[in-house]
């Protein structure tokens, strides 16, 4: 294993693409909330939907929801 604590093997389909969910899954991720701020923080305001400051007003509430739940 890598000593860079960051890196992780993915598995990759017939065309070398990873998604978040592949990423999610390599790093272990097993919170819906964590998992959804992730997906929001990695593409702010470029998925279509939501501008920049929507998805990260979502994401924290995504973070904040899982606090709660410690």
């Amino acid at each position: 294993m890598s000593a860079n604590k960051y890196q992780r093997k993915i598995p990759s389909n017939a065309q070398g693409m990873s998604d978040v969910y592949d990423v999610l899954h390599a790093f272990g991720v097993q919170s819906h909330a964590v998992g959804h701020a992730v997906k929001k923080l990695l593409m702010p305001g470029q998925r279509g939907a939501k501008d920049y400051a929507q998805d990260l007003r979502e994401a924290v509430q995504a973070i904040n929801r899982e606090l709660e739940r410690q």
